[in-house]
């Protein structure tokens, strides 16, 4: 039999829910294992700052989610001592949501493909430039580093260390259990357009305010610029600075923001709904949706619709 020793990190302000509900799906997914024969055994435990056992030999060290913002944008020595530890001993580190922070600022993520939360991805890349991210990712599986993406990843990043210890067998048959679609999916599938406004540039709040309410219009940079008595190339420098995006850019956004809802919450045509949010031509809608969300609209209708 083997054992695939676990521990899942109770940091401060991680999320209960994940950390208890990993191990109730480990618990569940050993009760599978003896359904089907399967030769593996989880043992998962719990340990938090204070009870950290360096010299215990573990298969994977678990980081969740959290439920506030405080510990993982901090520094925390023993606990990047504890990783560091465990993995030159042969252990995973594997995160979900913002638990790759805590990974990235120990070094761990390095010159690595990883993924967080959508939501995280500029803050993530502006302090971490020597990761790669991919922030359209569920689960990125690096050998020695698994990441997941949102805070209820930590169930695809729990299917992901199962998958990695047993036959798909394992996997399907818990998935089937606990009513779950392990399908393929992108985190982009729910991603939404999050504008900033808290950047301090009176004039491009202004102009933000201006394309919430006339985004479906026929707009140019140039015409804002003159009518907010500016040259285009200053408009365009401040807003980038300001938003991290290009008025065109941030207009798209804007569109296909306002699409999604639609979308989502009315049954007109996907024809009518192009043409209410600013695109004339549907095609052109449909490829830039697609790029965006990574479903066509008709999908992202079937996926989400509430009507």
């Amino acid at each position: 039999m083997k054992k695939v020793n676990i521990v899942v990190i109770d940091y401060p302000g991680a999320s209960k829910s994940a950390v208890y509900g990993f191990i109730e799906t480990m618990d569940l997914a050993n009760e599978i294992c003896g359904q089907v024969s399967a030769n593996v055994e989880f043992n998962t435990q719990i340990h938090n700052l204070e009870n950290l056992a360096f010299d215990k030999v573990l298969d994977v060290v678990v980081l969740p989610p959290c439920v506030k913002d405080d510990f993982y944008t901090q520094e925390s020595d023993i606990l990047d001592r504890y990783l560091s530890t465990m993995q030159q001993q042969g252990a995973i580190l594997a995160s979900a949501c913002v638990g790759a922070f805590i990974l990235a600022r120990g070094g761990f993520l390095d010159n690595k493909f990883s993924t967080t939360h959508w939501r995280l991805a500029s803050l993530f890349t502006a302090s971490f430039p020597k990761v790669k991210l991919d922030v359209n990712a569920i689960i990125v599986n690096e050998g020695n580093v698994i990441t997941a993406g949102g805070r209820m990843a930590w169930l695809d990043l729990a299917f992901e260390i199962i998958s990695s210890f047993c036959s798909p067998t394992v996997s399907t048959s818990l998935s089937k259990e606990m009513v779950i679609d392990t399908g393929y999916r992108e985190q982009r599938f729910y991603s939404q357009f999050v504008p900033k406004f808290d950047h301090g540039d009176e004039l491009i709040v202004k102009i933000q305010n201006y394309l919430s309410e006339h985004y479906s219009g026929g707009i140019t940079v140039s015409t804002l610029a003159k009518e907010n008595f500016v040259s285009t190339r200053t408009l365009q420098r401040r807003f980038q600075k300001a938003v991290e995006l290009t008025v065109i850019e941030y207009l798209q956004k804007l569109r296909l923001h306002n699409s999604c809802q639609l979308i989502e919450l009315t049954k007109k045509s996907i024809v009518e709904i192009s043409y209410s949010v600013g695109y004339q031509n549907v095609s052109a809608f449909r490829k830039v949706f697609y790029r965006e969300y990574g479903l066509s609209p008709s999908d992202f209708r079937k996926r989400f619709a509430n009507v």
